[in-house]
């Protein structure tokens, strides 16, 4: 009876000794029935711990370990229909596909301003998108039409914002001038050239007796000039190097799920031998290889990373979600600060003289730094792809705009001069009703 009473007793003091007792399994005499523990005493009896004691103990004491759980399984981010987007009151929102309702990032003043601006294009194909500098989407449009040429009559069709459809043209300039400052050029270095207006010729890549005249990089940024920009990239690039650049950039990616509307930044093809065609695609010319292609929320992504002294954000398309705030991912950084300020510099000039200074030149309020692209593509019928990406004020970014207009032969509007439009709308002195709706849509 006395055996059976202090066993249990034994057990609980066993359980409350667990490092004592885990460590007599090692010190203990090997064979025994029995392992040894310090001398404790029951009723002037040593305890001793048979061995099947220990065992039950060791499975107590690993079933209190904690073990590492299973990641959780990502929540897959909800998709937006850009078709059924609506403006309720002063908010563009979304019901998704789960019932629940978002609220986007859409700014109403610049998304009406946007769709406005496509329909005076008349383009048969064109888009628009305007970035807040920390991802924030505030306009989403592209309109096309069933005519070729053209037409008064148009439909909404957001996807010609985050799809590709068109070359980049000379918007891959600015991918080209930040390999070549990579490279040590300079943006004030000089290099001799001739031509250069609409073309790259062989005899544009080396020097040539009939190199007239000198300019900088900055310079070849600013006007788009083919030669400089050619010639250049022959004489200091490789092909995988301009490639390993865009893709830097994130060229060739996939919009981030986060975004929740599926697309493409760009598209990429670059002649892998080092010749003239190579020297064409760095100019922003479509090769046999293809060269390269843009989307129009690409062309945000990158403006914006010039902006942002070399991080790219996140675009977020989601405010909130049933009135919940949606999370922002960070920005992250793809070229140093010094190459992308060298870059913007450039920009800058673009505006203050170079290929958008009717837009931007003297006598406009704020300096806005951009870059313009122009080229004709046959497919799938005749489009002269105007372009312009930029952002305002350039020492303080506070909108990136992105414009395409696939015009006809005949155009009733360049990118540069509907970006100029939505630049001015956004910078102009807000009345407290635009100040109030902003500062609500940046609460949610």
């Amino acid at each position: 009876m006395f055996v059976a009473r202090r066993a249990p007793a034994r057990r609980v003091l066993l359980v409350g000794m667990g490092a004592i007792v885990a460590g007599a399994i090692y010190f203990g005499t090997a064979g025994s029935a029995e392992i040894a523990t310090p001398q404790t005493r029951i009723n002037g009896a040593p305890l001793v711990a048979p061995a099947e004691e220990i065992a039950t103990f060791a499975n107590l004491a690993d079933r209190a370990v904690e073990r590492p759980r299973a990641a959780p399984k990502p929540v897959a981010a909800p998709v937006i229909d850009l078709d059924k987007i609506t403006l309720d009151g002063d908010e563009y929102v979304a019901q998704l596909a789960d019932g629940r309702r978002a609220v986007l990032t859409l700014d109403p003043e610049l998304q009406k301003l946007a769709e406005k601006l496509l329909d005076e294009s008349r383009a048969p194909r064109a888009a628009i998108v305007a970035m807040a500098p920390d991802g924030r989407v505030l306009a989403l449009a592209g309109r096309r039409t069933v005519e070729p040429k053209g037409s008064r009559d148009g439909t909404i069709d957001r996807r010609l914002a985050t799809e590709v459809w068109a070359p980049a043209a000379s918007i891959f300039k600015l991918v080209t001038a930040s390999a070549l400052v990579k490279a040590g050029v300079g943006p004030d270095d000089k290099v001799c050239f001739h031509g250069g207006i609409r073309s790259v010729l062989e005899h544009n890549l080396r020097d040539d007796k009939r190199d007239s005249r000198c300019e900088t990089l900055t310079y070849g940024v600013a006007h788009s000039n083919n030669a400089i920009l050619g010639k250049l990239a022959f004489q200091k690039l490789e092909p995988k190097t301009l490639e390993a650049e865009a893709r830097t950039f994130g060229w060739t990616s996939p919009l981030p799920a986060s975004f929740s509307v599926h697309g493409t930044t760009g598209e990429l093809a670059i002649p892998p031998t080092h010749d003239l065609e190579f020297a064409k695609t760095a100019a922003g010319f479509s090769t046999e290889a293809g060269g390269a292609k843009l989307s129009v929320l690409g062309g945000a992504l990158l403006a914006a990373t010039f902006a942002a002294d070399g991080e790219r954000p996140t675009p977020r398309l989601i405010a909130s979600i049933d009135g919940v705030a949606a999370v922002a991912e960070p920005a992250h950084r793809v070229i140093s600060a010094d190459t992308a300020r060298a870059v913007a510099r450039m920009m800058m000039q673009t505006c203050d003289d170079g290929s958008a200074v009717k837009s931007f030149g003297k006598g406009h309020k704020v300096r806005v730094a951009g870059k313009t692209g122009t080229l004709a593509s046959t497919e799938p019928f005749y489009m002269e792809h105007s372009w312009f990406v930029g952002f305002a004020p350039a020492a303080k970014p506070e909108i990136i705009v992105s414009v395409l207009l696939g015009n006809p032969e005949s155009w009733h509007l360049r990118g540069h001069e509907a970006a100029r439009r939505l630049i001015d709308k956004f910078t102009r002195p807000a009345t407290k009703r635009e100040k109030d709706r902003s500062a609500k849509r940046q609460r949610s």
